[in-house]
């Protein structure tokens, strides 16, 4: 009988003894499942019966059960990496408060605050607190997809410092390619010389609805004199603003920020 399956026709059309040989192949025994399985569970073990199944030359007895027993081998000596000063606060320091409640931005429905800076021995963190009318939407507070037809870096709020001598950093901008050098020749053991700052940088952040708090983390202290923050959103078309605030408060707070144990204790 022939049939359009071209597996099928092919079968039907071979001689009865070479298809009853096929069906005998096609049809496992219990025998066949029962040395499979006991061949399996040997192998499983490290023992085969004879070379000519595996291609290979049976093990010895004695390490046929060896990795059983084998103890595992020596851990490798683990060295922290040691996090570089810019990286952020010391984890050895509780810091220092300096009083600070300065509004940096408002219009009609929005209020951004600057708040809660604290000074450590190496930088200075500070507080964004942003209240508003009317629940502002998570992704146009970076949480999320930017809304459709934005751009993220260019609409979100962008927070910036500015030091007495000009160097400035704002949010979100690339720290440049000495910050990402020293970080490698840390990890590599080195001891390279410190990257120019300020460099600014979230530390956390959350809300929802009409409350959204930031912290940032800025290296390193400021010099004398005078300390700009500066704040811009165009998302809600609030134009550049700046407030500034006297450094030496600060850098005085950082001189006085103390180490909670020494080096010998943490290690």
């Amino acid at each position: 009988m022939n049939t359009t399956h071209a597996g099928g026709f092919w079968f039907e059309s071979a001689p009865v003894w070479w298809r009853s040989k096929l069906r005998a192949v096609n049809r496992p025994t219990l025998w066949w499942r029962l040395r499979s399985l006991w061949g399996a569970t040997l192998a499983g073990f490290g023992w085969t019966n004879n070379q000519s199944w595996t291609g290979y030359a049976p093990k010895p007895p004695r390490r046929r059960f060896w990795h059983v027993f084998r103890p595992p081998p020596p851990r490798p000596d683990f060295q922290p990496l040691t996090q570089p000063s810019w990286f952020g606060p010391p984890e050895s320091e509780i810091g220092v408060a300096v009083p600070m409640r300065e509004i940096l931005a408002s219009d009609p429905g929005v209020v951004i605050a600057l708040i809660d800076c604290v000074a450590f021995s190496n930088g200075f963190e500070f507080g964004i607190a942003v209240r508003a009318r009317e629940e502002i939407d998570s992704r146009a507070m970076g949480f999320g997809p930017p809304p459709f037809g934005t751009e993220r870096p260019e609409q979100q709020l962008q927070i910036g410092v500015q030091f007495a001598d000009g160097r400035r950093a704002i949010t979100g901008a690339d720290p440049g390619p000495q910050f990402r050098a020293h970080l490698e020749a840390t990890r590599e053991g080195l001891e390279p010389d410190l990257p120019d700052g300020p460099i600014l940088s979230p530390r956390s952040g959350g809300g929802g609805g009409r409350r959204w708090d930031f912290r940032y983390w800025a290296w390193p202290l400021p010099p004398e004199g005078r300390l700009t923050f500066t704040c811009e959103w165009p998302a809600r078309e609030l134009a550049l603003t700046s407030h500034d605030v006297d450094a030496t408060e600060i850098r005085r707070a950082g001189s006085a920020s103390t180490k909670l144990w020494n080096h010998a204790i943490n290690s």
